[in-house]
């Protein structure tokens, strides 16, 4: 049975403080290894245990090392050595339009099914080991299995659960116009017309570009624009631009 206070009043178990902080963006960006801005448009769409206060961030920090856990992320506070003690190195996740330019873009990819279209993508991903193909094209099998990479407007990202080994540090985007729209079980039961097929080496990596992504698909404008099915020249403007907006627009 419970027994409430020791003897002499005094608890025997202390209540455990929460130890709360307060950083700016940029250091808790820093502590987690992402870019500043993808931190600071988790917590406007409350992605993150992070609470806004001004131009800084207030978190509970095992809260906060609880979610870094859950996503595969590392965090250490400012003025800590990360937990391998070696000295952090800078993000550089790159950008949507670089990882899609080194990715491709293909038109009229002719498939059926979701099964089709994976293996249809994984046939033109440039740039992987022809023995890396099939193990990948089972990785985005069993991602898909989960639950659809189809999130909505025609649009669907499929992706590995886990970073792969051997991009070299170079993350790809390969883009597929399909031929005809095909049933991908979407979280709004659209047909989905393009795949954007991400690949990466991190998860940091991987987080930072899907963001980006999904961000910009936001844009009904950007949509539009997809379903004209541009050529490589004119989407990769495209991406390019809507970057630069992003990069240097003001924090909401």
């Amino acid at each position: 049975m419970y027994g409430g206070p020791a003897r002499g009043g005094l608890n025997r178990f202390p209540e455990q403080r929460v130890n709360t902080m307060r950083l700016s963006i940029n250091d808790i960006a820093n502590s987690l290894g992402l870019p500043t801005s993808t931190v600071d448009r988790w917590i406007r769409q409350g992605r993150i245990p992070v609470r806004r206060a001004g131009n800084a961030g207030v978190f509970e920090v095992q809260a906060l090392q609880r979610w870094a856990v859950a996503k595969q992320l590392p965090f250490h506070m400012p003025g800590d050595a990360p937990a391998n003690d070696t000295p952090k190195q800078p993000a550089a996740p790159g950008s949507l339009a670089e990882a899609m330019t080194r990715g491709g873009v293909f038109h009229d990819v002719d498939v059926q099914d979701v099964p089709e279209a994976l293996a249809a993508a994984v046939a033109l991903i440039p740039d992987i080991e022809e023995g890396q193909r099939q193990p990948l094209l089972q990785a985005l099998m069993d991602r898909e299995a989960l639950t659809s990479t189809g999130i909505g407007n025609g649009v669907a990202i499929p992706h590995p659960r886990a970073p792969l080994s051997d991009t070299q540090g170079r993350p790809q985007i390969t883009t597929c116009f399909l031929s005809r729209p095909i049933d991908f079980r979407a979280v709004d039961d659209r047909p989905v017309f393009v795949l954007f097929v991400l690949i990466s080496d991190s998860v940091q990596t991987h987080l930072h570009l899907l963001s980006r992504l999904a961000y910009g698909l936001r844009d009904k404008a950007f949509v539009e624009v997809l379903r004209s099915r541009p050529d490589t020249a004119v989407l990769i403007e495209q991406i390019a631009a809507f970057e630069g907006r992003l990069d240097h627009s003001a924090p909401l």
